[in-house]
């Protein structure tokens, strides 16, 4: 099967020119200009920019949130995710309570099998660190797995106290993995919580008192200090805030390997929205922040101390579901849908605003994911060899999002109303059309497994 796609811009992180691509077993076979090679397939790209299938590295797709099940499952949610020119993600394998690791990869990739209408890869989210868990990391590299995740934002028997996460730290770097973490300090935020209860502050417009920036500056710190005693790289997931900004972008002037990445929710969304009727629609940890925290991090973003942008797509029904925090914020599941707006939103308020260029949009968006966990140049470039997942973007699209055009199964977007230029106009997946003008034109199941390599990145 052969598929030629003609006179179309081919954006990469790195490079931006015009050529025609050959794509032949699903693989890049050639990029040249005016390829005139007989193909099953001809696509006409004319005024489209051609760029590599979007790496999503931070979806929660099947997990539960409080014992509360998800409206998405593998299906929806990676159909949500073709359609919006993402062609790989990176879901967190939940371990279980007193569970093994390998059993959380099985179950997950047993989620994914005959279900993702993409690719799939694994981090593997661990819910304790004891010698049992830390002595499983190598196997699960040989299996394929190459992120390793944990949260600060526990407390009592969840806390992770300093000895354990150097341990965890030194543990995974030696199988030559990354660590992953959502940094907030737990035990300040429990205490913050009493304190809203006894006060009676529990409507969901109290939910950023809970969770302020200086509990996740105060973790960001915490981690990157005991990170740069094991010597060892990290990657800090949905950071939210300026405070936490600051230390980022400190250590990397120091010359360590500390690497960021935000969502678009951070950057588009803020904190006045808690105060709307409806405010549990956002409910999501860490908070919503005062929109002027975006603008520091729009900054980051430019400035290369943010590394990538990814979806943190959980998405929850707002009937039956979120509305349960509306009179109490911790009743309600955190999370949102996203998978399907990221790259449009990503591009119209970065590369539209002349924030960021479309070669930066590439590298946030798929490129550094796919260095970073362990899929380049299989995935997130261009090249001869690479996998034929590209977007034809048309940067012209002009869309408003409403959940009507959402392929979730939520039964409402946070972006609702929002109005943005560009969007994907065909998506595809290993040479063959998956999506086109909005629209999922393949089933469930046509996703495969990719097995992580470990990271180039130092």
């Amino acid at each position: 099967m052969t598929t030629l796609i003609k006179n179309g811009t081919i954006i990469t992180a790195a490079d931006t020119y015009r050529a025609d691509i050959l794509v032949k077993n699903g693989r890049v076979f050639e990029i040249g200009r005016e390829i005139s090679k007989i193909a099953n397939e001809i696509i006409d790209a004319t005024g489209k920019w051609v760029l590599p299938g979007a790496v999503d590295a931070h979806t929660h797709l099947g997990a539960l949130c409080d014992g509360m099940a998800p409206a998405d499952d593998f299906a929806s949610a990676t159909a949500a995710a073709a359609v919006g020119g993402t062609t790989t993600v990176i879901d967190y394998a939940e371990q279980a309570p007193g569970g093994t690791l390998a059993a959380a990869l099985e179950e997950w990739k047993g989620k994914g099998a005959g279900s993702s209408v993409v690719d799939y890869a694994f981090h593997l989210a661990i819910c304790e660190v004891n010698p049992g868990v830390l002595g499983e990391i190598p196997a699960m590299v040989d299996a394929g797995v190459t992120s390793f995740h944990v949260r600060l934002d526990g407390c009592g028997e969840r806390y992770i106290n300093d000895g354990d996460l150097l341990e965890f730290f030194e543990c995974v770097r030696g199988a030559g993995a990354i660590a992953c973490l959502h940094a907030e300090n737990g035990e300040i935020v429990r205490s913050c919580l009493r304190r809203l209860r006894a006060e009676g502050k529990t409507a969901v417009r109290y939910l950023p008192l809970a969770r302020p920036p200086e509990v996740e500056a105060q973790a960001t710190a915490r981690a990157i200090s005991i990170a740069e005693m094991a010597r060892a790289p990290i990657y800090l997931s949905g950071v939210s805030c300026a405070h936490a900004i600051e230390r980022v972008k400190a250590a990397r002037d120091r010359g360590q390997a500390v690497y960021a990445e935000t969502s678009p929710h951070f950057l588009l969304l803020a904190s006045d929205r808690y105060e709307d009727p409806d405010g549990e629609k956002y409910i999501c940890i860490p908070p919503l922040r005062p929109s002027w925290h975006a603008d520091v991090l729009w900054k980051a973003i430019a400035s290369g101390d943010v590394h990538a942008v990814a979806s943190n797509h959980r998405a929850f029904d707002h009937a039956g579901q979120k509305e349960l925090g509306r009179d109490d914020f911790t009743r309600a599941p955190h999370g949102f849908a996203g998978i399907q707006e990221r790259v449009s939103l990503m591009h119209s308020a970065g590369v539209g605003a002349g924030k960021i260029s479309p070669n930066r949009l590439v590298e946030l968006v798929s490129a550094f994911p796919a260095r970073i966990f362990g899929l380049f140049p299989r995935k997130g470039t261009l090249s001869v060899g690479s996998d034929a997942d590209m977007i034809l973007f048309d940067p012209e699209a002009e869309v408003t999002l409403t959940q009507a055009k959402s392929v979730s199964r939520s039964d409402y977007t946070p972006y609702e109303g929002m109005s943005v230029r560009g969007a994907p106009w065909m998506v595809l997946q290993r040479g063959k059309v998956i999506a086109r003008k909005h629209k999922i034109m393949t089933g469930a199941g046509a996703g495969e497994f990719l097995p992580s390599v470990r990271s180039s990145l130092p």
